[in-house]
């Protein structure tokens, strides 16, 4: 793609964004995304789902050499910056999830929380 830091290949056809660089070095630490934004539609007719902002501003504020590869790369990242789900609670006697939680009466104390499994009828409390 040669020395140029503006090209750029989106699926498979390399772009000459240099409109786009210039937004960026107007201001290299904090450029304006909704300039590139504006200018990777209208100026280079990419569709409009394109995060090429969004992969610039991960790319340390450069326009990557591959921006399907960045894009990755910036996907990637975030799912694994995503918090981990706590693990759904399941019916100790068959494992299902399919299970509701209750408040009532349960033995001598008053409005207890207990769940019932809907698969096998269980009810149980929370494991604590």
């Amino acid at each position: 793609m040669g020395k140029n830091k503006y090209y750029c290949k989106i699926d498979g056809k390399i772009y000459n964004l240099k409109k786009i660089q210039d937004i960026i070095d107007e201001n290299p630490e904090h450029p304006d995304i909704a300039k590139i934004y504006i200018a990777a539609v209208e100026e280079y007719h990419l569709p409009t789902n394109t995060m090429l902002d969004s992969v610039i501003t991960f790319n340390n504020n450069e326009i990557p050499a591959d921006y399907n590869e960045a894009l990755k790369r910036m996907q990637e990242y975030n799912q694994a910056s995503l918090p981990k789900s706590p693990p759904k609670l399941c019916c100790p006697r068959c494992g299902s999830t399919d299970i509701i939680r209750r408040q009532g009466l349960v033995g001598t104390n008053l409005f207890e929380e207990y769940y019932i499994c809907y698969s096998c009828m269980n009810t149980f409390r929370r494991p604590r």
